[in-house]
């Protein structure tokens, strides 16, 4: 019996189209594995790279003396009468008696008690304010804001109003619990301001001012000396340092003390020696490895990587700069006596506790060897401007390198994709124009077996094919 053969799209011819194109898409099989493993490649070292920009920014922070340098205040039994914020760039270590003997005071007025804050029987009227540039406001009080509320309310509306209006209970009156009051926007005597004048027609309830309190400055005393602030937020009151007055208590003194924070110094070490060991334990990863780990998508054995490496741990036995030749005090500071070692498995261990130890024993001395123009800092940022800086910088141009491999396998991936469409198109368009002429062949052998009688003829086309 001869062969039969399905029609088109389907059967024999289907399944020889396929193997024949399985056969031709190898090759961009193999490309697209190869661009997976050049993509992963790429994510690691980019991933790499941005450790880097970890380790400069830590490395900054501790670049020269202004960066390194950390102050902090020390109000001993004072922190709930006063707090203080540091400009560490201008504060200047020292210490000194304080006292609070009076907070600054905000000028104030009160009106008489009302029964209610929002029955509105006060009638119609004005209020004119004196503005905080010494303008004149007239604010018409009409029915529907003539309570206490209301009036509040359009005072607190103004612009620039120097002043803000509150709604209080007072509850020495049962009956009139309520009343209004308008203080001064600043505490302090030269911030007093002119309180608004009220008209008010045919209310059912009298409003007058029935208290006022003045404003005052604050009252201090530093090592004995008598200070006035004009409010309880006082900038620069030393060069660099702000404080906030809380509370007054001038049978308590207490000591101002602002000094170096070495803890937070050892933070920013600390930080550094964290970056440096991440990119460390990176590379020591990448050539961690055995039978079964694919070396094609990392970077085993990559010279590069060992060069950074090798040059990051030299530097952290190098001595460093400190103290003043002609005095007699120059010599070089190795890190181990800082706090610095390797243990057994290559990691930087910091030891804050020395450190901290050091800072205190001779501040200057460390502050130079790692802040100053030779200092590890400088040195570190130096090593690391070869790799990191842009246009010729290693990681860049080794990046730049790998992206170009990757768009070349691409080239070649959309080369082939293009012959491979190309040759899709001519076999489906060959296997096609075979199919239809054997469906003829098989239509004419059908029409002869039919005129012979099926006889004797057998299958012209099975006999054609063999």
């Amino acid at each position: 019996m001869g062969l039969r053969f399905d029609p088109v799209g389907g059967g024999q011819f289907k399944v020889a189209v396929k193997q024949i194109l399985d056969l031709e898409r190898a090759p961009i099989r193999a490309l697209e594995k190869h661009k997976a493993v050049e993509d992963a490649k790429l994510k690691l070292f980019q991933e790499f790279r941005g450790k880097f920009a970890g380790l400069d920014k830590s490395a900054e922070a501790v670049s020269n003396f202004k960066n390194f340098r950390e102050l902090k205040a020390d109000l001993g039994d004072g922190d709930s009468l006063m707090s203080v914020t540091i400009d560490k760039d201008r504060a200047t270590p020292g210490s000194y008696t304080m006292k609070v003997n009076q907070l600054a005071q905000r000028s104030s007025i009160m009106s008489n008690k009302f029964k209610n804050s929002e029955d509105k029987d006060l009638g119609v009227g004005f209020i004119v304010m004196t503005l905080a540039n010494g303008d004149k406001s007239e604010i018409f009080v009409d029915g529907e804001h003539a309570s206490l509320k209301g009036v509040a309310d359009l005072i607190n509306k103004t612009d620039n109003a120097p002043v803000r209006a509150t709604v209080m209970q007072d509850r020495s009156d049962g009956d009139k619990p309520w009343r209004l009051m308008i203080s001064a926007k600043q505490e302090g005597f030269d911030d007093a301001v002119t309180f608004p004048e009220f008209y008010f027609l045919d209310g059912n309830q009298d409003f007058y001012v029935d208290q006022n309190h003045e404003g005052d400055n604050a009252l201090m005393e530093m090592d004995g000396f008598a200070i006035e602030a004009k409010n309880n937020q006082v900038s620069d009151f030393l060069d660099g340092v702000n404080v906030t007055l809380k509370q007054a208590n001038p049978d308590k003194p207490f000591t101002l003390t602002i000094r170096e924070d070495y803890e937070k110094i050892s933070g920013k070490i600390k930080g550094l020696t964290d970056q440096v060991n991440s990119i460390l334990e990176f590379i020591n990863k990448q050539n961690s490895v055995d039978e079964k780990s694919d070396t094609k998508a990392t970077y085993a054995g990559d010279s590069g990587l060992q060069l950074i490496e090798y040059r990051f741990r030299n530097l952290f036995h190098e001595g460093f700069p400190a103290g003043d030749e002609a005095k007699g005090t120059f010599r070089f500071v190795m890190l181990n006596e800082l706090g610095l070692n390797f243990d057994k498995t290559g990691k930087i261990v910091f030891s804050q506790e020395k450190f901290q130890k050091a800072l205190e024993s001779d501040f200057e001395g460390v502050s130079e060897s790692i802040a100053g123009r030779f200092g590890f800092a400088a040195q570190l940022r130096k090593v690391m401007q070869g790799y990191t800086q842009s246009g010729d910088g290693v990681l860049g141009m080794r990046e730049q390198a790998q992206r170009s491999r990757i768009k070349n396998i691409d080239m070649q991936i959309e080369a082939k994709e293009g012959r491979y469409q190309q040759k899709e198109k001519s076999l489906t368009d060959q296997f096609a124009r075979l199919e239809a002429s054997l469906g003829s062949m098989q239509r004419q052998q059908q029409a002869l077996t039919a005129t012979l009688g099926g006889g004797g003829g057998g299958n012209l086309v099975s006999q054609l094919l063999g």
